[in-house]
């Protein structure tokens, strides 16, 4: 071993230490810390754009996701927000820069600028025919009645999902109940 230090003070004015050429593991340390440097960069890059197979997984999955989900929302206006929230939720891919844009029938073509592919995807407008539950002095009210909900296969809403909305809709009941004092 050389019995030069690794670190040694810089010649050119400043009083901070660098690596001494004349040591080995300070000559390995000169070559080494830009490699890293360079794959920690190229690393950061390659998880902040998009790959072909990345945006189909993720494609369809926010798709898969999306189909068993209600979303109410307004008959008119582009909807794609719901697709790019489902690329975006799926965890697959950086999550940004997805691209949605309406096109004639009713379908959404889906894309990056990261990536050459574009996918089609088509979202079935149903109507939703339950009644909205309205609680006197409820802060929260539900969707009006002739609201629109929209999923991308028509399913059966699930028991968790049924359950899910009977809590919302008893939250502001139990909170009215609350703020009464009983005698």
């Amino acid at each position: 071993m050389s019995e030069e230090p690794i670190f040694i003070r810089s010649k050119l004015g400043t009083s901070r230490y660098v690596y001494n050429h004349r040591n080995p593991v300070g000559l390995a340390l000169i070559i080494l810390t830009p490699l890293v440097a360079l794959g920690v960069l190229f690393g950061m890059q390659a998880e902040s754009t998009w790959s072909e197979g990345e945006l189909r997984d993720a494609v369809r999955k926010g798709v898969r996701d999306l189909g068993g989900k209600r979303h109410y929302t307004s008959l008119e206006g582009n909807h794609g927000y719901l697709i790019a929230e489902a690329i975006r939720e799926g965890g697959i891919g950086p999550g940004h820069g997805v691209d949605t844009r309406e096109e004639e029938g009713g379908g959404y073509t889906v894309s990056t600028e990261d990536t050459e592919t574009e996918y089609c995807v088509r979202i079935t407008l149903t109507l939703d025919e339950r009644p909205p539950v309205v609680f006197p002095g409820a802060e929260d009210r539900p969707p009006p009645t002739r609201g629109c909900s929209r999923s991308t296969s028509p399913t059966r809403p699930s028991a968790r999902a049924l359950a899910t909305d009977l809590v919302i809709l008893l939250k502001p009941l139990l909170r009215a109940m609350a703020r009464k004092p009983s005698m």
